[in-house]
C-alpha cells in the first residue's frame, strides 16, 4: 500500500463528508423559510436524511478511505471522529443560549453522542475489514479478519445495541440526568 500525501490520505476523506454535512445541514434548517409546504417537505426530507446519514455513517468511508490511502492507524482514527465531533459540537453550541458554558459541556454526555461514539466505533472495525479487503483484491499480502478487527466489531455492536436496547436508551438518558443533578443541581 503505497502512502499517498496528507492531504489525498486525511483530509479529503473528512472534508467530502464535512462538506456534505454541512451542504445538508443549511438546506435542511434553510427549507424553512420556504412557503409552498410541500417543497419544503421534499426538500426537508431529502436534506434531512442526508444530514443524518453523512453525520451517523459518514465515519465509514472516512475510515475505508483514509486506511486504503496510507493513513496510519492514528490518522484514521482521528479523521474518522473529525466530523462526528463538529457535530456534537454544533449541538453542546447550540446549548449555550439556554445553559450556561458547564453546562454545554456536559451535553457531550448525553446518550445520543455516546451512541454515536459506539457506532463510530462500530463502522472503524467494519471499515478495517472494507479496506483490508479491497487492499487485499490489489494484491496486498494480509488477512483480512484479524481478532482484534472482530472484537472491536462486537463489543461495539454490543454497546450500540444495548446503549438502545437497555430500555429504549431512557435508562442511559435517565443517568445522564442525573449527573447533571449532581453537578448542577436541579435547576428550574
Amino acid at each position: 500500500m503505497k502512502k499517498q500525501n496528507f492531504n489525498r490520505r486525511f483530509l479529503y476523506p473528512v472534508l467530502i463528508i464535512f462538506a456534505i454535512m454541512a451542504v445538508s445541514f443549511i438546506c435542511y434548517y434553510g427549507a424553512r423559510s420556504i412557503e409552498n409546504q410541500t417543497l419544503y417537505r421534499i426538500i426537508a426530507k431529502i436534506f434531512g436524511t442526508t444530514y443524518f446519514l453523512s453525520v451517523a455513517f459518514g465515519t465509514l468511508y472516512v475510515y475505508t478511505a483514509t486506511y486504503i490511502r496510507g493513513a496510519s492507524r492514528g490518522e484514521r482514527i482521528l479523521a474518522s471522529v473529525i466530523n462526528p465531533f463538529i457535530w456534537a459540537t454544533k449541538e453542546c453550541c447550540m446549548q449555550l443560549p439556554i445553559y450556561s458554558i458547564a453546562e454545554s459541556l456536559y451535553y457531550y454526555l448525553n446518550p445520543l453522542n455516546l451512541w454515536l461514539l459506539f457506532l463510530v466505533i462500530l463502522e472503524m472495525g467494519i471499515g478495517t475489514l472494507i479496506a483490508r479487503r479491497m487492499l487485499k483484491n490489489r494484491g496486498e499480502d494480509l488477512r483480512v479478519i484479524t481478532p482484534a478487527s472482530i472484537a472491536l466489531i462486537t463489543v461495539s455492536l454490543f454497546l450500540v445495541i444495548f446503549a438502545y436496547a437497555w430500555g429504549k436508551g431512557e435508562n442511559f438518558f435517565v443517568i445522564f440526568l442525573e449527573g447533571y443533578r449532581v453537578l448542577f443541581g436541579t435547576g428550574i
